[in-house]
């Protein structure tokens, strides 16, 4: 069985940052924010609570309308009631719509009667709840549109791939014995994981064809080697950083790895599973899970950064690689157990989508 095409949106909890523009509560309530127009000196700039709004207002008939405009302060209120009532203008609703557009086509000519009609209309529908959107906004509203905004100014930062591979073929990969006595951390590759290492870097140059990339690399030597090997195919311009992050070494399984300790951790190690198997003086999977989440929200501030370039290359091994996977596109324990483990100098590539999501675009064994 293989996995493929998984995708990820890109986690909006790591993406969004904390506004500090944008002063007042924002909850659930109707939270406006008068941004522009006309406000007295004592009117708050922010609205804790949404205005007192007159729903009868939509309901009122010739009579009331009538006395609206006696209030309006016109020189000649019976001329302009004689020009509303044979316009029709006789309901509440119809009263609130009017544009300045509609009073011209009425005949209302003089220009100050116009003008105060257009502010008492103004006023008339603020009373009555029909706010003028160029003047309150809602908060949460504006912080979705911020947020929007923010994520797609990210999404032109990020790579156009992220792209895992596992270390060439190390000496504790052929003679398991060696872990007795050479700490796992300084295992070098062997003459075929330097040979895998070469032209894995070479299959990458041509895949990315010139473009730029960036190193995120295991301190342990194995590690180390492959990247160096890898790092042979590609020009000085093209790289734009390398980095050791400790974060995404191998799991832990001891300093000094007895061969018959071992035997009897591994069997346990099957019963239990991988993810949540603990060696004694070692790590679980589970520990090494929370360091690839650490690790992530690191990532994520480079690409937000525009640090990666166009592609983010992780040199790690293969543990920490299933991983990566799992915690990237929240799959299950059940189905980590279920991957096959990264062959020496496997890699596989996460690309990004125009939807803004991470596809992945490589097919993976699973049972």
């Amino acid at each position: 069985m293989s996995l493929k095409k998984e995708h990820t949106f890109i986690d909006p909890s790591l993406m969004r940052q904390p506004s500090t523009h944008v002063v007042g509560k924002r909850n659930n309530k109707a939270v406006s924010r008068l941004v522009s127009g006309n406000r007295s000196p004592n009117q708050p700039l922010y609205l804790d609570s949404p205005p007192s709004y007159d729903s009868t207002i939509a309901s009122w008939g010739w009579e009331d309308i009538l006395h609206w405009i006696a209030g309006v302060g016109l020189d000649d209120t019976r001329e302009i009631g004689d020009v509303f009532k044979e316009q029709r203008i006789t309901k509440g609703a119809a009263l609130l719509r009017l544009e300045e557009s509609h009073l011209k086509e009425m005949g209302v000519v003089k220009i100050g009667d116009r003008v105060l009609l257009l502010e008492a209309l103004e006023e008339l529908r603020t009373q009555a709840g029909l706010v003028d959107s160029r003047k309150y906004i809602s908060v949460d509203m504006l912080m979705d549109q911020l947020d929007s905004a923010r994520a797609r100014r990210y999404l032109q930062m990020y790579p156009k791939r992220l792209i895992l591979i596992r270390h060439g073929e190390s000496q504790g990969n052929v003679d398991s014995s060696k872990y007795a006595t050479v700490p796992d951390c300084k295992l070098p590759l062997t003459d075929l994981g330097i040979q895998q290492a070469k032209e894995v870097g070479k299959s990458l140059q041509d895949l990315l064809s010139g473009e730029t990339v960036s190193f995120y690399v295991s301190p342990f030597m194995r590690s180390r080697m492959t990247y160096e090997y890898i790092r042979e195919s590609f020009h000085d311009e093209q790289v734009l950083y390398y980095r050791e992050d400790p974060r995404i070494r191998e799991q832990e399984w001891g300093n000094f790895q007895d061969p018959e300790e071992v035997a009897e951790s591994m069997a346990k190690r099957r019963e239990v599973g991988a993810f949540y198997f603990r060696f004694p003086t070692g790590e679980s999977g589970a520990d090494v899970f929370d360091r690839v989440s650490t690790f992530l929200e690191t990532l994520y501030r480079d690409m937000q950064k525009g640090m990666c370039g166009d592609n983010a290359v992780i040199v790690s091994h293969g543990l920490f690689c299933r991983l990566f996977l799992t915690r990237f596109y929240h799959w299950t324990v059940e189905k980590f157990h279920k991957l096959w483990n990264f062959k020496n100098c496997q890699y596989c590539i996460l690309e990004l989508q125009a939807e803004g999501y991470y596809k992945l675009i490589s097919e993976l064994k699973s049972d």
